[in-house]
C-alpha cells in the first residue's frame, strides 16, 4: 500500500487512466470491473471487493468479484434488491451506503450469511453505484475478514473508485443501446435484417468449413396489411410481438429467428437436412393455426414459406435469400399458407410473373385497361335496372387476359387501390349518359374496405361527376361480410346511409353466415352462376335456389341470378320469384358507347307483361 495520502491519489489516478482506457477501447464491461477489483485489492490487501450490477428488471448480476467465493456470487444472481438484501442489494435498493459490521448478527445478512461466513468473510460495505439520473444500477463493496467498518484510505478508494464503475456502467449500457437499434427489431426484440447479414455470413462460413449444410426459411404474413388497415398499428405491432415469440418457441435456441421487416421474417437453421427443414416449416405454419389475442381482438393470421438450402441452393447468404425468396413467391401463387423448397426453374417461373407485374404497372399509365358493361334484367318486366361493370385489361402483345389472371394480381402487389379508384370514377362518369332508371354495379375487393375513408372517396366521386348515390350498387363477397370487421360494417353502412345500395356477390360460395345477412345492410343477393347452370339438372340446385329467393324475399333483399344462359334456366327462376337476372341469353358485356345505344335502344321497348331476352350483341 503506497505509505502516504500523495502516493495514494498518484495510484489512484494511475488506476483510473488505466481503466478509462480499458473503457475507450470498448472492451468487455467485466474486463474493466475485474481489473479495478484486483487493483484495489493490491492496494488493500486485507480487502476483498465486488461489483454488482442492477438489470433492468431491479436484479443483481455479479460483474466482478476475483476473490469472492464463486458459489456465493452464483448464489446471488439474479435476487431482487430489496431493503433486507445483504449490504449490496439494500445499498442498491436505499440509494446510500450499507455497512454491516457482523455478517452474523446483522438481519440485512439473515439469508446470505452461511457463505460469505464459511469462506471468511465477516463484514461487508457496500457502496450504491448511481446513474446520472439517480438510477441505482449497481453496487461496490468492501468485505472484511474482520468485524469493522470502513478506514479513511477505504473511503477516499471507493469514492474514487465509484466513479469509475458509473463511467463503466454507463458506457456499457450507451453501447449496448446502440448495438440493439442497430441490431435488434423494437418490435419483437428478435434480431433484424442488420444482425442477420452479419450473423448469417459467419454462420454460412463456419458450416462450409465444417461441411454441414443449413436452410433459410423466407416467410411472410399473409394479408397481415389487413390487421394494420382495420385495427390499427399498434395492434398490428402487438401481433407481430406475439409472432416472434411463437418463432422462438417453434424454431427453438439453435435457429436464428430474424424480423426482416414489415411483415417478413426469416430462419436460418443449421444441420438442416430437406426433411428438417420441412419438419421445421411445417411446424412453423402450424403454429398460425391458433388466433392471435391482442387486447380482446382475434385476429387469425397465415404464413407462406420459401426454403433454400446450403451449399446445394447456393454458397452465399445473397444467393440463399434470393432462392428462398423465389420459392416463397411460388408458395404464395399457389394459394398461401404453404410451403415450397427451391427448384432452378422457380427463376424462370417468377421472371415471367414479374414481366407481368410491370406490365400490369404500366398498363394503368398507358390506358390499357377498359370497362365493359353488363346489364341486368328484371325478370317480371325485362326492363333493365342496371349494368355491372366489369374490368378488361387489353395487353398490347398479349391481347385480352382475363380478370381471373391480372386481379389477383393486383391484389398481391397493392394495385387495388389505384385501380379501384379508376374504375369507381370512370363507371360513375359512364353511369350519368344513361337513362336515369338504370343504375351501375361496381365490384369492390375487401382490401378497398378496409380504408376507413373509403366511403368519403366514394361520396366525393359521386358529387364530382353527379350521380344520385341510389343509382351505384356496390358489389362484395361473402368474405368481406362473414370477416364481420367492424371497420368494414362501419365503411358499408355509412355508404349505404348516403343512399348507395349494397349487393353481395357470388352467395352460396363460401360459408355463408345468415346473421352477417341481417346484421350488414344488403339489398341484393346475387345467386352465384354455379347454382344457376345447375337448374333443371340436379334437384339440390333448385332447391338451394329457392332456399335463397325465399330467404331474400323475407328479409326485404332482391335477387339477381348470375349466368343464365338457357330460356329455360330464365323460365324456372321468373316463376320461383327471382327478382333479377344477368346472363349472355340476356346481355353479353358491351364497351361504353356500345352499352349507351342498347340502353337507349332496349329501356324503351321492354315489354312490361314478359320477359324476353335482350339482343346479346
Amino acid at each position: 500500500m503506497p505509505p502516504h495520502d500523495e502516493s495514494l491519489s498518484q495510484y489512484l489516478l494511475a488506476l483510473e487512466h488505466e481503466v478509462l482506457i480499458v473503457v475507450a477501447t470498448n472492451q468487455d464491461l467485466g474486463a474493466a470491473m475485474d481489473l479495478l477489483c484486483r487493483r484495489v485489492e493490491e492496494i488493500v490487501p486485507d480487502v476483498t471487493t465486488s461489483i454488482l450490477a442492477v438489470d433492468d428488471e431491479g436484479r443483481l448480476r455479479p460483474l466482478a468479484g476475483p476473490s469472492v467465493p464463486e458459489v456465493f456470487s452464483r448464489s446471488i444472481d439474479g435476487i431482487p434488491i430489496g431493503p433486507n438484501i445483504g449490504s449490496c442489494g439494500t445499498a442498491a435498493y436505499k440509494r446510500e451506503p450499507v455497512e454491516c459490521h457482523d455478517l452474523e448478527t446483522d438481519p440485512l445478512w439473515r439469508n446470505f450469511k452461511e457463505i460469505p461466513l464459511q469462506h471468511g468473510l465477516k463484514a461487508c460495505w457496500s457502496s450504491p453505484i448511481l446513474a446520472k439520473d439517480g438510477r441505482a444500477v449497481g453496487s461496490f463493496a468492501f468485505y472484511y475478514r474482520e468485524k469493522r467498518g470502513p478506514s479513511a484510505i477505504d473511503l477516499q478508494i471507493v469514492e474514487s473508485c465509484i466513479h469509475l464503475c458509473t463511467i463503466a456502467i454507463e458506457h456499457d449500457r450507451a453501447r449496448e443501446q446502440i448495438r440493439r437499434i442497430a441490431y435488434v427489431d423494437p418490435i419483437t426484440g428478435l434480431p433484424n435484417r442488420s444482425a442477420f447479414q452479419s450473423r448469417g455470413v459467419a454462420i454460412l462460413a463456419e458450416a462450409k468449413e465444417t461441411g454441414r449444410t443449413l436452410a433459410v426459411h423466407y416467410l411472410d404474413l399473409d394479408d397481415f396489411k389487413g390487421v394494420n388497415d382495420t385495427l390499427g398499428h399498434r395492434v398490428g405491432d402487438m401481433a407481430l410481438h406475439q409472432i416472434g415469440e411463437r418463432l422462438l418457441e417453434v424454431a427453438g435456441k439453435e435457429a436464428l429467428i430474424t424480423r426482416l421487416g414489415g411483415d417478413e421474417f426469416a430462419i436460418l437453421q443449421p444441420d438442416a437436412r430437406p426433411v428438417d427443414a420441412e419438419r421445421l416449416s411445417g411446424a412453423v405454419l402450424a403454429s398460425f393455426e391458433t388466433d392471435f389475442v391482442v387486447e380482446g381482438h382475434v385476429i387469425s393470421l397465415g404464413a407462406s414459406c420459401g426454403i433454400a438450402r446450403a451449399p446445394d441452393d447456393g454458397v452465399t447468404l445473397i444467393e440463399l435469400m434470393k432462392n428462398a425468396d423465389l420459392a416463397l413467391y411460388r408458395a404464395k401463387a399457389d394459394g398461401r399458407g404453404r410451403c415450397r423448397f427451391f427448384l432452378p426453374e422457380m427463376a424462370d417461373a417468377v421472371r415471367r410473373r414479374r414481366e407481368r407485374e410491370a406490365d400490369l404497372r404500366r398498363a394503368i399509365e398507358n390506358d390499357e385497361l377498359a370497362l365493359v358493361y353488363q346489364p341486368i334484367v328484371d325478370l317480371q318486366t325485362g326492363r333493365i335496372t342496371s349494368c355491372e361493370t366489369l374490368l378488361r385489361w387489353n395487353h398490347p402483345t398479349r391481347g385480352l387476359v382475363p380478370p381471373t389472371e391480372f386481379v389477383p394480381m393486383a391484389e398481391d402487389i397493392g394495385l387495388i387501390p389505384v385501380i379501384g379508384r379508376w374504375v369507381l370514377k370512370r363507371a360513375c362518369a359512364e353511369a350519368t349518359r344513361w337513362p336515369e332508371t338504370v343504375s351501375v354495379a361496381i365490384n369492390l375487393s375487401a382490401v378497398q374496405l378496409r380504408n376507413p375513408s373509403f366511403s368519403t372517396e366514394v361520396r366525393r366521386t359521386l358529387a364530382d361527376v353527379g350521380l344520385d348515390p341510389h343509382r351505384l350498387i356496390l358489389e362484395i363477397t361473402e368474405s368481406v361480410i362473414l370477416a364481420e370487421n367492424r371497420q368494414t360494417k362501419a365503411v358499408l353502412s355509412e355508404l349505404r346511409r348516403a343512399g348507395v345500395r349494397l349487393a353481395l356477390d357470388d352467395f352460396g360460395t363460401g360459408y355463408s353466415s345468415l346473421r352477417s345477412l341481417r346484421v350488414f345492410p344488403i339489398d341484393t343477393i346475387k345467386i352465384d352462376r354455379s347454382f344457376v347452370a345447375e337448374l333443371g339438372r340436379t334437384p339440390h340446385a333448385m332447391t338451394i335456389v329457392t332456399a335463397v329467393i325465399v330467404l331474400a324475399r323475407e328479409l326485404g333483399m332482391k335477387t339477381t341470378a348470375e349466368g343464365i344462359e338457357t330460356a329455360g334456366q330464365m323460365d324456372w327462376l321468373t316463376e320461383a320469384g327471382c327478382t333479377e337476372g344477368q346472363g349472355y341469353l340476356l346481355a353479353r358485356p358491351k364497351a361504353a358507347a356500345e352499352v349507351r345505344q342498347f340502353l337507349a335502344a332496349e329501356c324503351a321497348l321492354a315489354a312490361p307483361e314478359e320477359p324476353r331476352r335482350l339482343a346479346a350483341g
